[in-house]
């Protein structure tokens, strides 16, 4: 009897232990969950990046010279439009360096990059469009470069595009960014939109943000991309990868 005794004694203690145990806890932490979520949302308020900011001089002075850049820019255009005085090279991952582009038939398969130059020594300016391919031989970023007589960057855009940004089938990135003689900011521009050229919201988007260099004289330039002009070439290539 005395062990049945002290059996139902333990058994009362064990039950009356795990009763305690499963007891809601009384302490409300209600306000706390709240004001952890509520912060967290305050905390993801967007704030532009460096590349998607937008900044304008507004001062007589530098709309002077962004007509007299923007002028240049045109010219650019109808030049690569009319495929004059421009000069072609590639790189391909069997070379070492940028050599003269040979076309988009046979050795297309290993393009890693493509620069459209001009260096119109009469009007003074030098322009490179640089393209960055992909294994889908397409290219994912664009970059341009225009630098005055005195071999000043004084124009650069940035082009990306992308088929996982999560907001369009196609996304499309561009900053462009002008200088004074002085190195001085005078214009930033940025746009993001999709294949019919409709605006997006970079909120809604994922777009890659790559490290590059926008390379502000031209003596650096060349020093990096290392590609060899002679006095003959001429861009007669009318192979186009746009």
């Amino acid at each position: 009897m005395r062990t049945i005794r002290i059996s139902a004694f333990a058994t009362s203690v064990l039950l009356s232990f795990a009763l305690f145990s499963q007891t809601p806890d009384s302490l409300d932490y209600s306000y706390g969950q709240e004001d952890y979520y509520s912060e967290q949302q305050e905390e993801e308020v967007y704030e532009p990046s460096d590349e998607e900011k937008i900044i304008q001089d507004e001062s007589d002075k530098a709309r002077e010279v962004l007509l007299g850049t923007e002028d240049i820019v045109s010219f650019v255009h109808y030049l690569l439009d009319n495929d004059s005085l421009v000069v072609r090279y590639a790189k391909y991952d069997s070379e070492d360096q940028w050599v003269e582009y040979i076309g988009s038939n046979g050795a297309s398969e290993t393009l890693l990059g493509k620069l459209d130059v001009i260096d119109d020594k009469e009007e003074g300016f030098f322009y490179c469009k640089e393209y960055v391919f992909n294994e889908n031989k397409a290219w994912d970023f664009i970059y341009e470069r225009l630098y005055d007589k005195n071999g000043k960057l004084i124009f650069f855009v940035r082009q990306y595009n992308t088929y996982n940004s999560g907001c369009a089938e196609v996304a499309f990135e561009r900053s462009e960014y002008y200088w004074d003689e002085n190195g001085e900011l005078i214009r930033k521009t940025y746009e993001i939109y999709d294949s019919h050229n409709q605006s997006l919201d970079i909120q809604d988007c994922w777009m890659e943000r790559e490290v590059y260099d926008k390379i502000m004289d031209r003596e650096t330039f060349l020093s990096i991309y290392h590609f060899h002009q002679s006095e003959s070439e001429e861009g007669n290539n009318n192979d186009s990868f746009e």
